[in-house]
């Protein structure tokens, strides 16, 4: 009797680790019109959990290079409390700068070098521009969960090491906007709901942004290009 001990508690912890093995895959679809051709590969997918909070990645350093007068990555996201380091690999200057509630941030103008960085306390999306040119844009998402992925170019998606319980998924693209679906991770690892969204883009248009005084661009002059 004492030697299954040992060996029922070994089969119980092997069934609750069963439990948070769960992965949430699925596709990503959109509705486009004539001309339009959304960035699949810029979706972001992640799982709210609906009650309780999530538990939190662990900060780390990542980076969004200025090359060719465009920010690489376009579309980053990290966990909450990680720090983004902003190279600039062009010959010309930059400034980029952020007017996002809780995560603002303006790192003057800076050379062709390791440039600077700022860390992201506060979940939620950041637009970040550039000061001295109007056409260079890109999105932070600034992660309060841990469950997050990006779509492949054929809309595929996969959310790994999901445990049991009720979330939101969502799906967001800068031309698609925004969709959620509830879902239910049950015990044994089984995944309910509507994993196939579908993001519509027919109504996304071009917005004009400001600098970081809240004021229209200056045409620009030579020395910025």
């Amino acid at each position: 009797m004492k030697r299954l001990v040992p060996l029922v508690a070994c089969m119980l912890a092997l069934a609750a680790g069963e439990a948070f093995s769960a992965t949430v895959s699925g596709k990503v679809s959109f509705a486009t019109k004539r001309g339009q051709h959304p960035v699949v590969t810029e979706t972001l997918l992640w799982l709210e959990p609906t009650g309780g909070k999530a538990p939190q990645r662990a900060p780390m350093t990542y980076q969004m290079t200025t090359r060719g007068k465009a920010v690489v990555p376009h579309v980053l996201a990290i966990p909450v409390g990680s720090t983004v380091e902003f190279p600039n690999d062009d010959p010309i200057s930059h400034n980029l700068f952020s007017l996002s509630s809780n995560n603002s941030f303006d790192l003057g103008l800076y050379r062709r070098g390791a440039g600077k960085a700022h860390t992201f306390e506060s979940p939620g999306i950041v637009n970040v521009y550039c000061n001295v040119h109007p056409n260079m844009s890109a999105v932070i998402h600034v992660m309060a969960t841990p469950y997050f992925s990006f779509a492949d170019a054929a809309g595929n998606y996969a959310i790994g090491e999901v445990p049991a319980g009720r979330y939101r998924l969502v799906a967001w693209n800068e031309q698609g906007g925004q969709t959620e679906s509830p879902i239910e991770v049950t015990s044994r690892g089984a995944v309910n709901g509507d994993l196939a969204l579908m993001l519509d883009s027919r109504n996304f248009r071009l917005t004009q942004h400001m600098n970081k005084l809240g004021k229209p661009y200056q045409p620009p002059s030579v020395k910025d290009y």
